[in-house]
């Protein structure tokens, strides 16, 4: 157990490094940067390549990488959240999650381009090695523990006592004030994004001779809690809690992994996740709070219709004859597919119902969910182990993730930013243990029938999203969502509207799950749930509208039905680029466009219904 300690140490070393980035970004420039570990790779892999093709020497290649890392962070904030800059953090959180998609397209493109996508563990000698209870820590290992402590003294130097660090610190914390003494924040945000760049590539350069290369591993749900959890946990305020909390991580991960399975792995990671959250104390302040409440244009559903379009007759029978239209158009495709064509419509459907909770849970509680397809996966198992026909299995389903849902939302209740974030995430993290059960067992079910009825429920939950915020209970959801410290004098609970929306949204993706499970006949593989699917579940839900449940079910299934002519790289590229086009050009998504098509078609509907009434002359108002 001594050794896979020292391991751990190692691997909490590197996840230290990209901690500290995290800290060092949120504390400067309020921006919580998930595509910290992918943008490091880039730098890494170009090293890998240039030492096992080139031939170069890696203390030739490794300054190469750390200035490719600098590079990409100083055009990450100047060509991306520069734009962003008057948005909120929320927005610019969900475009990092874009960028973070295409640096890991972009690692695996270098990969392939080059050594055909399984870029080989180069040698790093250093000269000594040791054996620790039977694990060797050669070179790459000796390394990484030696660079931990120059990269954290380094990150501690530069915010405490260079001027560069110090005038960070005063734009994150008052940013019209530090502008007033004449800090540049352009020349300091470049500054500072350059060195996250380069802590990132640190990190990268080394995970690779460290572990290996690894497709899609940038981004993983693993490697982003080992930096992530460390760094929420500190409040993103301390980098030595973060450094600490990274290294003890990783070690209670690798004991877990040494002495069980990768499978059961993934469980005691959400677990040590969620214990850790419960004995949190700090609490949720009012800067916190303000990351979480929604301004963005997107987290509002679509305007209603204006009154006099709304009172007319003709509206209101065509709005009928849609919803109807909408219901039997989701129904009736299987009719005229293949049996193949039915699973793979059961499939898409289930993937654009998890896309439709998805948008609940940020219309209604303000939260983005990270691991929204492992609360999927979870569904799915609770199906597989249910014995009885599939309606049934669907409905235990349900209410199994509807449960796990209130204690996630209760569990994360005022407590630090990104909270519930990182326990979705840690629920992704346990989706292979719940595949390797789901594998192999079948339902009696009939494709097409599981088709209509996922693509029908899909449907009316988008709608039902529509529906519910114009009602009470959706009026005192939000009004808990913007602004907590006063819903109680509006009737609204702020912990009880929140955590009704997020069981709401944690119990539709374990349904999606099940029908996704029934949809498949038994024919699951292992990558059916894998964890990196809950980033393309975001990226679809946010390019067809995050704030519009409708627009989030539709977009997704659109996309998800052109994703079988792209291979996976093209897929991750096509999703990260979209989420930036959107959250930077087109905030509301594909919904807006859905709007305007709904307000234009409901004018020329009512006709001459919809004008308003001659305004009287003044001889006829005085009579």
């Amino acid at each position: 157990m001594l050794g896979t300690a020292a391991l751990g140490l190692v691997y909490g070393a590197l996840a230290a490094v990209d901690a500290l980035g995290l800290v060092l970004l949120y504390r400067t420039t309020r921006i919580v940067n998930l595509a910290q570990p992918a943008m490091g790779l880039v730098g890494g892999t170009l090293v890998g390549i240039l030492v096992v093709e080139g031939g170069w020497s890696f203390w030739w290649a490794a300054p190469v990488g750390i200035a490719v890392g600098a590079t990409l962070g100083l055009l990450t904030d100047r060509i991306v959240l520069r734009r962003l800059e008057d948005a909120p953090r929320a927005v610019i959180l969900v475009a990092t999650v874009g960028l973070a998609q295409i640096f890991g397209a972009i690692a695996v493109g270098l990969a392939f381009a080059v050594v055909g996508g399984a870029l080989p563990t180069y040698p790093l000698d250093l000269g000594v090695s040791a054996i620790i209870d039977g694990a060797f820590l050669g070179g790459p290992h000796i390394l990484a523990l030696i660079l931990l402590p120059a990269a954290w003294i380094g990150t501690w130097w530069f915010l405490q006592r260079s001027r560069f660090g110090l005038a960070a610190l005063a734009l994150g914390q008052e940013a019209e004030r530090a502008r007033a003494l004449g800090v540049s924040s352009a020349t300091v945000r470049a500054v500072v994004w350059s060195v996250a760049g380069v802590l990132a590539s640190i990190s990268g350069i080394m995970i690779i001779p460290v572990q290996g290369f690894q497709i899609g591993g940038a981004f993983g749900p693993v490697v982003l809690l080992g930096s992530l959890v460390p760094a929420v946990l500190a409040g993103f305020r301390s980098l030595h809690l973060a450094v600490i909390t990274a290294i003890g991580v990783q070690i209670a991960y690798q004991i877990a992994l040494q002495e069980t399975s990768s499978s059961v792995s993934g469980l005691v990671l959400a677990l040590i996740v969620i214990a850790s959250v419960a004995l949190m104390r700090r609490r949720l302040g009012r800067e916190a709070a303000a990351v979480r409440a929604s301004s963005w244009e997107a987290a509002a559903t679509p305007r209603p219709l204006p009154a006099a379009l709304a009172r007319s007759n003709r509206v209101r029978l065509a709005a009928v004859i849609l919803i109807v239209g909408a219901l039997v158009a989701a129904a009736v495709p299987p009719l005229f597919l293949t049996p193949s064509g039915d699973v793979g419509y059961a499939l898409g459907g289930a993937f654009a119902l998890a896309a439709a909770g998805a948008a609940l849970a940020w219309m209604f509680a303000g939260e983005i969910s990270l691991g929204h397809w492992g609360f999927a996966a979870i569904g799915g198992a609770v199906a597989a182990l249910t014995p009885g026909p599939w309606p049934i299995r669907c409905v235990v389903a349900t209410i199994a993730t509807a449960l796990l849902g209130v204690f996630l939302a209760l569990l994360s209740n005022r407590r630090s930013v990104l909270t519930f974030a990182v326990l979705s995430l840690a629920a992704a993290a346990t989706a292979p243990a719940a595949v390797l059960r789901l594998v192999g067992r079948t339902v009696p079910a009939d494709a097409g029938t599981v088709g209509s009825v996922t693509a029908v429920i899909g449907v009316l939950v988008a709608l039902g999203g529509v529906w519910v915020r114009r009602t009470r209970v959706g009026a005192r959801m939000v009004a808990a969502r913007d602004d907590p410290q006063r819903a109680p004098w509006l009737g609204a609970n702020p912990a009880r509207e929140r955590t009704l929306a997020l069981t709401a949204s944690t119990a539709i993706a374990g349904l999606a799950g099940s029908l996704f499970f029934a949809g498949s006949l038994g024919g699951l593989l292992t990558t059916s749930f894998e964890a990196t699917r809950s980033f393309d579940l975001l990226s679809l839900t946010v390019i067809g509208g995050l704030g519009s449940s409708v627009g989030a079910f539709l977009g997704a299934a659109a996309i998800y039905a052109g994703r079988i002519f792209l291979p996976g790289t093209w897929q991750a590229l096509l999703y990260g680029v979209g989420v930036i086009v959107v959250v930077i050009f087109m905030p509301a998504g594909l919904s807006r466009i859905l709007n305007r098509v709904r307000d234009v078609g409901a004018r020329l509907i009512a006709g001459a219904q919809a004008q308003p009434p001659p305004v009287p002359s003044h001889d006829e108002a005085a009579a």
